[in-house]
């Protein structure tokens, strides 16, 4: 139903889809679920709304996040409810210039958004040494983009790390490469 949904709908059907509140909320609720094993209906109603498609509306940009939910949905998703709240302001007034509000701290404050921005609304401390690691990685490297695997690619890395664990620090020797190559391609190794 909800692919249907989104097939259907224009562009201007999401106005809040590029959001940095909209990402907080959307990576702490897939977070928050993986984690406890909740249905986004189970989600919903743990945080009090009586339709979980609310929280689906305001994840994918549809709906902005109410203001004044800002810090309960905050706590309860483990965010962090200063950058959340700020964001969620930005989200809602975006022409307002908010660091008008600590003046001679917009610099803080732009670093403080952009590392939110970074860690899903989560400090820095709570974030694991693996998702550090990658953090540090990714500003290392020039082109980080080409690590970068989406959702559907995962299992299959997953699957030639389980059947080939040197890759991880080697890669994959010649041999491999072309009898995946060929595999795939359906052509004979040369």
């Amino acid at each position: 139903m909800m692919g249907r949904e989104v097939l259907m709908s224009k562009p201007d059907d999401f106005p809040y889809v590029d959001t940095r509140a909209t990402r907080m909320l959307a990576e702490a609720l897939q977070r928050t679920m993986a984690e406890d094993g909740l249905s986004l209906r189970q989600l919903g109603k743990e945080l009090g709304y009586k339709q979980a498609v609310v929280l689906s509306h305001m994840a994918s940009g549809r709906v902005p996040i109410p203001v004044d939910r800002s810090a309960s949905l905050a706590r309860s998703l483990n965010i962090d409810p200063q950058a959340f709240l700020t964001a969620v302001l930005e989200q809602r007034h975006p022409d307002v210039d908010w660091t008008l509000l600590a003046p001679g701290e917009s610099e803080d404050v732009h670093r403080f958004s952009m590392m939110a921005d970074l860690t899903g609304g989560r400090a820095y401390d709570e974030l694991t040494p693996g998702q550090r690691k990658v953090m540090r990685e990714a500003a290392a490297d020039n082109r980080a983009e080409r690590r970068w695997l989406t959702p559907h690619e995962v299992s299959a890395i997953e699957l030639l790390r389980t059947l080939r664990p040197a890759m991880v620090e080697h890669g994959l020797d010649q041999r491999d490469r072309e009898m995946l190559r060929s595999t795939l391609t359906g052509r004979r190794a040369v």
